[in-house]
């Protein structure tokens, strides 16, 4: 069971970290991403235009460079059956910065669809924000990559610049979209968010 009083979760989605203590912090839980995301045909696009092997994925995210969050569907919350079902995985990685001046890069992968997508992006956004003390999250994204960019506004992400010739892919060098997100901007309205869809206490 998720630890009482994990803020982000909602009776349906949860972001947690892949740290100690943490129920996703199992044997074989990053074999299982790196897998599932591959048999999705997923992996070069995940990781713009780069196509790691199962060790190179391993050792992307050892926590000295990319901080780790898995994305899951929440079933039967709040009570002795509730469980976690993997549908995806989010990082940040190369902060800067001190607290109320800190930017980093992010990244979001869904190897599952899931009618919880936009839910878990928010709460992932929030753990950011909050529970990292990010202030400015920004991502580079494969400009053809149209269902990523298509979430990222949905989160509301606003592109910065299409940069030309910047990504390798498929033998070649293609552009990329740079979005920005800022945590002044969402916080207040997730608070609100989140108390409509919070876990009922019993």
């Amino acid at each position: 069971m998720i630890v009482n009083g994990w803020e982000y979760m909602t009776k349906t989605a949860a972001v947690l970290p892949f740290s100690p203590n943490s129920p996703v912090y199992v044997d074989g839980m990053l074999s299982t991403l790196y897998y599932r995301t591959r048999e999705a045909g997923l992996i070069e696009k995940v990781f713009c235009g780069d196509n790691p092997n199962h060790d190179q994925f391993i050792r992307m995210f050892d926590l000295s460079k990319k901080v780790l969050q898995i994305m899951c569907e929440v079933k039967d919350a709040g009570t002795e059956a509730e469980r976690t079902i993997p549908v995806g995985f989010c990082w940040t990685e190369f902060p800067r910065g001190v607290d109320g001046a800190r930017a980093a890069f992010c990244g979001f992968a869904f190897f599952k669809r899931s009618r919880q997508m936009r839910a878990l992006g928010i709460l992932g956004l929030a753990y950011w924000f909050r529970g990292l003390k990010i202030d400015v999250l920004h991502g580079i994204i494969l400009k053809s990559n149209t269902n990523a960019l298509a979430y990222a506004h949905k989160l509301g992400f606003i592109d910065t610049a299409t940069v030309p010739d910047y990504l390798f892919h498929q033998g070649k060098l293609v552009p990329a979209c740079a979005v920005i997100r800022y945590a002044s901007n969402f916080l207040p309205p997730y608070d609100k968010w989140l108390a409509d869809n919070a876990v009922e206490k019993g």
